[in-house]
């Protein structure tokens, strides 16, 4: 009989403590990405080829992983693509012949979803549906629309990359449509994702296992997410649902200034600084004071250089890209692993999809880490 939990290591017990199939489920997401590509290369989305819409609004459900997948990819292309794109819990009443509209949730039972694809077919919208077809969904696209729907079963939980991939597939098909920046290819991203889970798999040993090493670092900690674009901060906040939702681990999503902010705040209530830690003798200096929570930046290679200059001295901090190493504290005063250039400053582009993507499998598979050593969740 086991008892207690298993350690990062001792890949017997980690197998034997996944229950509920956590760990082959999160290494699915190249597999998903592969199942669009699938999609897009039988012709599904062929229709989208020869049009130049008004607009494409993608309406998602009200809950899962659909609504920050479409604002991440939003946050990567909106500038680069020569057609307006329009978010909305809902259908817009404008809707018209001229647009193309996108459903995206887990639901089919969603009666947001169900209404935008009776009111879009109707008015003779196209329609992209990346929700399961049956249900009240089925019967409202009344047999139109171009499925998307998922043919990868997976949990819920892990579904964020399987949006982002098929929402990347409906502006790559719009071939009518300027578009610049590289998107990803659909082969290239699956096995991107391969590779990353398969070097984060349970019998990698934990100091060379990114995931395991993220997992040891966040274990038992308070947490802020930040992310430094409008595309890592999607980032960040999904890494805080995920560890709530797999390892029940609370933490908290800030921007850059609130976490300037919470720690300059912190050295004025308690004397001190972050810094002051290595020096703290409890027999001399007494009781430490509970120091700030970790700060744990999602960014890119790039633009590693420039946070850390933005948060130089706030102490306890981790600085996490899709390249290479989780990065913490100790490595703040390194030299840049990628020299900045001007562009890599202005914000998210496509390029950055893969790595950040890869981040975010990684941190799914340290949240599956925490749960399975701590049965948090």
């Amino acid at each position: 009989m086991r008892t207690g939990s298993p350690d990062l290591d001792d890949v017997e017990e980690l197998i034997a403590a996944d229950v509920d199939g956590l760990l082959p489920a999160v290494a699915l997401a190249g597999a998903q990405v592969r199942s669009v590509g699938e999609a897009q290369r039988e012709g599904v989305l062929e229709p989208l080829g020869h049009l130049r819409p008004r607009s494409v609004v993608i309406v998602c459900g009200a809950a899962g992983a659909a609504s920050p997948a479409a604002q991440l990819v939003i946050a990567v292309i909106s500038t680069r693509i020569d057609v307006p794109i329009v978010y909305a819990p809902a259908l817009p009443g404008w809707i018209g012949p001229l647009d193309v509209v996108v459903l995206a949730g887990d639901d089919a039972g969603d009666m947001v979803l169900a209404d935008a694809a009776a009111r879009a077919v109707r008015r003779r919208a196209e329609v992209v549906v990346a929700a399961p077809i049956e249900g009240p969904l089925r019967d409202a696209l009344a047999g139109n629309g171009m499925d998307l729907s998922p043919r990868v079963p997976v949990d819920p939980r892990f579904r964020f990359v399987g949006f982002v991939a098929a929402l990347l597939a409906v502006f790559t098909s719009l071939a009518a449509v300027r578009f610049t920046g590289q998107v990803p290819d659909m082969a290239e991203l699956a096995d991107a994702l391969d590779e990353e889970a398969a070097a984060n798999r349970p019998a990698g040993e934990s100091f060379h296992n990114r995931a395991k090493l993220l997992a040891a670092r966040l274990d038992g900690l308070q947490l802020v997410w930040v992310g430094d674009t409008a595309g890592t901060s999607v980032v960040a906040g999904q890494a805080a649902h995920t560890l709530v939702a797999l390892a029940g681990v609370i933490s908290a999503v800030a921007e850059i200034g609130d976490v300037v902010r919470m720690v300059r705040d912190w050295s004025e209530r308690t004397g001190s600084t972050p810094t002051d830690s290595i020096f703290y003798d409890p027999q001399i200096d007494g009781p430490a004071p509970a120091g700030p929570p970790r700060v744990v930046v999602a960014t890119t290679a790039g633009r590693e250089w420039y946070v850390r200059r933005r948060l130089e001295g706030i102490g306890d901090l981790d600085v996490l890209t899709g390249d290479g190493d989780a990065t913490g504290s100790d490595a703040a005063g390194s030299g840049p692993s990628v020299t900045p250039a001007r562009e890599d400053l202005g914000g998210d582009s496509p390029g950055d999809l893969t790595r950040l993507l890869q981040l975010l499998l990684r941190i799914e598979m340290a949240a599956v880490y925490l749960r399975l050593i701590g049965t948090r969740a």
